[in-house]
Parts: C-alpha cells; structure tokens; sequence
C-alpha cells in the first residue's frame, strides 16, 4: 500500500509539473507567427539554408544570425537574457534570449495551444493588420498559475529530489498535446501487466552492438569507401519545401574541404550565401551582409553535416549507444553527451548508411529536440548519398523537407563562385 501511494504521488508531482511548464513558459514568449507580425511580413522573410534559419532582413542590418542547430549566435556568457530584453520577467531570469522562441514552440507543440492561452490581445493593428500583443499583461488568471507551477517546477531541480536521468519532466510528459493532462489510464484496459496486448509486436532478435570504430568503418565503406575521399565538388540542385508555401528551388555547391554556395530563388528575389574559409556572406539581391567569423564557422558545419558524403566522422567522447528502430529499420546509435546538448546518430545495421540525427538542446527550462533524417540514398558516380532530406524543428514553421533533382560529383568549378562580395561601410 506504501508503494502504491509512492507512486501516486510521483504521478502527481510529473503532472503537476508538466501543467507549469506548459503555463508558464508561455508567459514570456512570443508565437511563431506573431515573430512575423510583429515587423511585418515583408520585414521578417524568413530563409533557410540547411538547417540554419536567418532572418535575411536582420541580417543585412548587421544583427545576429538565428541558427536553429549547429551554432548559438551568441556565447551564453555575453548573451542577453529575457529579463534584459523584455518587461515583467519575474521567473524565468537567466533564459538567454535566443532561447526563447525554442522553449515557447516546445511549449506549445506540448500542450497544443497558442499564446492566447497566457497572454493579452488588442485586436489588430489598422496599419499592419497583424495582432497587437500585451506580453507583459498579468491580466490573465493563468499566467498567475504559472509563475506559482514554475516556482514550484524549478525548486524540484534546485533540489535534485526526482531523478529521472535521461528523460527529465517537461511539458510533454503530461500533456502530450493538450490542456488538460491524462493521470488515469483509460478503462477498459487494453493490456495488463499479466496480459500483453491485442496489437503488440511479436519480440525480434536485434543485432549485436558494434563498436563506435566498426560502426564509423561500415559507414564509411557503405557511402562509398576510397572515392569518398577523391571528392572534390558537389553540384546539387533541389526543392526545398517548407510550411506557409514556402516553396523554392535551391543550388547547393560545394568545394571541398571548405567552400560552399547556397542560391535560394525566392518570391522576394535571389538569396546567395557563400562561405569560404573562415569568411561568409549573404547577398539580398544588391544588399550584403558579412559574416562575423563565427557564423561562418557555423554555417559551414551545418552545410557539411547536410549535404557532404560523410555528414559526421568519429570524434572523442563518443559512445555506442546499443540498438534502436528507426521506422522498421534496425540502427546504430553512437551517442556524445556535452553540458549544452546531446547528439545521437543512427546508422542502418544492414548498409551502415546515416539514417537519422537527434540533437537533444539543454536550456535553464526545458530541452528541446531537432532531427535530421537521410533518406532516398542513390549512387551518384561512386558514391551514395540522399536525395532527401527532412529537417525537423520542435516548430512547424521551422521545419523543411528538401528534395534533390540532380546531384553531379566531381564538377570543375571557378574560384570566382566562391568570391565573398564586400558589404558598404555602414
């Protein structure tokens, strides 16, 4: 009977703290949409090369980068935090801002809701016709709720009084969707734990582990071993496809080891991005944006991992992470664990290609996933890679599906292509 109230009161605790999670980081941050609104539609036209998402307007004034994978666009320790940036901030001090559009879409793909559900609305603005939004309101009784429910979430963690290891509390642990958490299973029941269920999958045998060495060996050898390493460009033309319409035809070129070009053809006009080296550049029909040196380093890691034959070699600290389905294929997972983020990467056990990487992103509230699966491998003079590729970010707004046309290997290209166009002095 002690076990049985234990348990109850674990329950309890999970789902009360997924109700102030879901309440009150909704209190300070902005929906996707409304990101748009805000400035206008035309002012935030939102591009995405790979898997970083810019701003090409904010670009060219000279602000940050907004990366959604590969690169912060600023250090956490420079960083402004949410109570610097905006009014009434009275819980959640110390999220850094460019964290808080991920912890808001992870709010609310949890509880299938939209920022009305805390805050304040003024109808709509006469000169943009877009939503006039009160953030700071405390106007609304939720809002109350959850700065009372995150308190009480946050004091948990100080005091390290539940430990639920690789799958901490979120939002989504109790509301999977919606408002109202489920505590109870529903009667009738399905399975028991004396009875299996009617629909459960009959136990297979899955193979045995491999090291992290023999795993990244049958991935190299399976994209096509020694012509990996004769690979000197990349041309490879594709339909990017996103939500909203936001559907456009993109070139990707790549010189290797560390030269890339990225053409969008928009509806608001041609995006050109190049990086070369340890320079990079956006171009907004006549309009230049310089890269700072680290943006560039971003964006050129997330163009290798996307769209080069190896999209990850081995590296220390990481570990074999057993066996796991991805859709009905048996992986590899290898894992790396830092402070800030997990990586996992899942390789097929029969043809050792990359089917899939999780990225697992730490934040002072909640974690918030991104994933990136290949698929539609061909061999393209030698070796093989995907000819599709799915981009998926914990909002829908910032997820894409791009699928390739035409890949060439081995293509002569001129250094001119990779020129990095000088912005004007400001």
């Amino acid at each position: 009977m002690e076990g049985h109230w234990i348990m109850l009161t674990k329950t309890k605790v999970m789902c009360l703290i997924g109700v102030g999670l879901s309440l009150c980081v909704v209190v300070i941050v902005i929906n996707a949409t409304d990101r748009v609104a805000a400035a206008g539609e035309a002012e935030h036209l939102r591009v995405v090369f790979g898997a970083n998402t810019f701003e090409p307007a904010r670009i060219l004034r000279g602000t940050n980068v907004v990366s959604t994978t590969f690169t912060r666009p600023q250090s956490a320790q420079n960083e402004k935090t949410v109570e610097q940036t905006r009014k009434n901030i009275q819980v959640l001090k110390g999220l850094p801002e460019s964290q808080l559009f991920l912890v808001m879409n992870f709010v609310a793909t949890s509880l299938g809701v939209q920022c009305n559900f805390c805050h304040v609305q003024q109808g709509k603005d006469p000169k943009t016709g877009f939503t006039k939004w009160v953030w700071e309101s405390d106007d609304k009784p939720e809002k109350q709720t959850a700065r009372r429910m995150m308190q009480m979430v946050l004091s948990i963690k100080a005091n390290d009084r539940v430990d639920f290891r690789e799958n901490p509390v979120t939002c989504y642990t109790c509301h999977r969707g919606q408002t109202q958490p489920v505590g109870l299973p529903p009667m009738p029941l399905a399975r028991s734990g004396h009875e299996p269920g009617p629909n459960d999958a009959v136990p297979t045998v899955r193979p045995a582990s491999l090291s992290v060495d023999q795993i990244f060996a049958k991935y190299v050898e399976a994209v096509g071993g020694s012509a990996v390493t004769s690979t000197k460009t990349l041309v490879l033309k594709s339909k990017r496809q996103a939500s909203q319409d936001r559907n456009w035809p993109n070139e990707i070129t790549l010189s290797i080891p560390d030269r890339f070009l990225i053409v969008a053809t928009t509806p608001q006009g041609t995006v050109r991005q190049i990086v070369n080296g340890d320079k990079g550049s956006v171009m907004i029909g006549a309009n230049v944006r310089n890269l700072t040196p680290s943006e560039a380093s971003g964006a050129k890691r997330s163009f290798e991992e996307l769209f080069s034959v190896v999209k990850v070699k081995i590296s220390p600290g990481m570990r074999s992470a057993g066996v796991q389905k991805v859709g009905d294929r048996e992986a590899y997972v290898v894992e790396q664990i830092t402070d800030s983020k997990t990586e996992r990467y899942y390789f097929d056990s029969q043809t050792g290609l990359l089917l899939r990487k999780i990225t697992i992103n730490q934040t002072v509230l909640v974690p918030f996933p991104e994933q990136i699966d290949f698929e539609d491998y061909r061999d393209v003079d030698g070796v093989k890679v995907p000819f599709i590729i799915r981009y998926s970010a914990i909002d829908t707004y910032d997820s894409w599906t791009r699928t390739f046309t035409e890949i060439k290997r081995n293509a002569v290209l001129g250094d001119t292509l990779f020129a990095i166009p000088i912005a004007p002095p400001k």
